[in-house]
């Protein structure tokens, strides 16, 4: 008697146990704050099972809820991205970021797998933050912080895990500074999120140096633009006849080509404007992207990528 009843206790108190556990890791004793659950689901897209989750685990705060998201969302993505790893991301997006004192522009080259995610609108938000921080390689702006909570490659592998396809953080590059005035351009964008986020097939970096004075700024400014669009679309390989080697064609240095917008060559061009500000002014740099350029992208069909683009099975 005494042993059925000791046995009777043990069985009560694992059950008790077992239901406590169940009880905590599904959370139904845990009230959801249905204010701060709304905050959330609107501050970080996460679904509702995922945001209640968030708020028990971190029991109702809102900072931490989120920060806990974006923790779960970084882990989920390290996860995607391992098993798409070996896929051939060949395509993705440019986009370029020019300071507001217009002496530095940097330029992004984020790859993924279709044309449906590079034109998604948390890819190109993605592509041109990253434009925004790039600096040195690609490998050094993996590292660098994207914001508050993310390094660039915390968010790469985010995205991967939302959007569901490989991605590859492939170039960046960097223009202008100390001296000079920076230019930027994209060919045909599709916007982000908002007006100032914009990435697209091609982009263009031109950065120009000259010692005129500050009221002079907007124009030299407006015209590293213009030779960016330049770039863009006339690619040149080398800025002087001088850099050029000698079996290089003409066609391929910047100040020998006809300037798009007219007005004679791009060297004509500059030495009109260095005449009008009253000082000489010269191409410091440029730089030209074209999305996947070199990259062999697997042969595919168009129903096949809107079926990897609906997540449907094969």
């Amino acid at each position: 008697m005494n042993m059925q009843r000791l046995w009777s206790g043990t069985l009560a108190r694992t059950a008790a146990s077992a239901s406590a556990a169940a009880v905590g890791r599904r959370g139904y004793a845990f009230k959801v704050d249905i204010k701060a659950l709304k905050q959330l689901r609107e501050q970080t897209g996460a679904g509702l099972s995922k945001a209640k989750e968030a708020l028990q685990h971190t029991n109702n705060d809102l900072p931490a809820a989120q920060q806990w998201i974006e923790r779960d969302a970084v882990a989920a993505g390290a996860k995607r991205a391992a098993k798409v790893a070996g896929r051939v991301a060949g395509d993705g997006a440019v986009s370029v970021h020019v300071t507001e004192d217009h002496t530095v522009g940097r330029m992004a080259e984020l790859l993924c797998e279709t044309d449906f995610v590079a034109r998604n609108s948390g890819f190109v938000d993605l592509v041109s933050a990253i434009a925004r921080v790039a600096s040195g390689s690609a490998e050094s702006t993996r590292e660098l912080p994207l914001d508050a909570q993310r390094t660039v490659g915390d968010g790469v592998k985010e995205a991967i895990g939302r959007l569901g396809e490989n991605m590859v953080l492939r170039r960046v590059a960097q223009v202008g500074g100390p001296g000079c005035i920076a230019g930027g351009y994209v060919h045909m964008p599709v916007r982000g999120s908002s007006s100032d986020m914009a990435a697209g097939r091609i982009g263009a970096l031109v950065a120009v140096r000259c010692a005129a004075g500050a009221e002079h700024h907007a124009a030299l400014a407006q015209l590293a633009r213009r030779l960016a669009q330049h770039v863009a679309g006339y690619a040149p390989r080398y800025a002087t006849l001088a850099e050029r080697p000698g079996d290089c064609p003409e066609e391929l240095v910047l100040e020998a080509q006809q300037f798009l917008f007219g007005g004679g060559s791009v060297a004509q061009v500059l030495d009109k404007v260095g005449r009008a500000v009253g000082a000489p002014v010269s191409v410091d740099g440029f730089v030209r992207f074209e999305r996947a350029e070199g990259v062999e992208k697997p042969e595919s069909d168009f129903a096949e990528e809107v079926r990897q683009a609906a997540g449907l099975p094969k």
